[in-house]
């Protein structure tokens, strides 16, 4: 089961049930220490989202909520959750994990990490780059950094895999509809970068919650892109 999540200010407009809606409130200042604060306060936010989500999903497994309780309950294997997001959402799938040991491994979509301390729960993470970069040398050095640090620190099986010609947009289903730019989309073509991240994602999933085969996964991520495996 898959539960896709919206963050009300935050992602771009969220519909509630009674129809209105809520528009994001995030934006950038051209300010590089005031964006990165803002970032870590909405990574935050995100990453306590995903913890109530699936407390939400734990206490429907176990009939404890009345509205859409009833085909749930005692249908969830809670023992396998993964957490899975790009860009903001990709940090902050990776900070919920860290914090929150109810996720057994995390997938980090070509976001900038933004972690939790070291002493913390520490999961398989699968960390999917765009191989264009950030289209800032210093932007590109520091977001390296950041993801070997938090790859370096994670339980085994963790890997980075770098996907050739992918931009950041290209593993969204934005690349589908809209011109493709090559600074946003990169230049693998409309559907490329969400094929590998489709494979690759099934691949660690299958290993970190079903005990798949850890070497044949590495040779499955390296068919898909330059890959380089972390964890302790």
């Amino acid at each position: 089961m898959v539960a896709a999540v919206d963050h009300p200010y935050d992602s771009a407009i969220v519909v509630r049930t009674d129809a209105s809606t809520v528009s994001s409130t995030v934006t950038a200042t051209g300010d590089d220490g005031e964006d990165r604060r803002r970032a870590e306060g909405w990574t935050a936010i995100r990453a306590a989202d995903l913890r109530f989500v699936l407390s939400q999903l734990t206490a429907m497994d176990r009939g404890r909520l009345p509205e859409n309780s009833a085909r749930l309950a005692g249908r969830l294997d809670l023992r396998r959750v993964a957490v899975a997001g790009h860009s903001l959402g990709g940090a902050a799938a990776v900070q919920a994990a860290v914090l929150d040991d109810r996720f057994r491994s995390a997938i980090d979509i070509d976001g900038f990490p933004r972690f939790a301390e070291p002493g913390a729960h520490q999961p398989p993470v699968l960390a999917l780059v765009a191989g264009r970069g950030t289209g800032s040398g210093d932007g590109d050095r520091r977001y390296t950094d950041a993801v070997v640090e938090v790859l370096s620190r994670s339980a085994r099986p963790s890997f980075r895999l770098v996907v050739p010609r992918a931009g950041h947009l290209s593993f969204t289903d934005a690349a589908l509809y809209l011109p493709p730019l090559p600074s946003l989309f990169g230049t693998g073509g409309r559907s490329a970068t969400i094929e590998v991240t489709e494979r690759a994602s099934l691949a660690f999933l299958e290993a970190t919650l079903n005990g798949g085969d850890i070497p044949a996964l590495s040779q499955q991520l390296a068919e898909l892109g330059e890959v380089t495996e972390f964890g302790r």
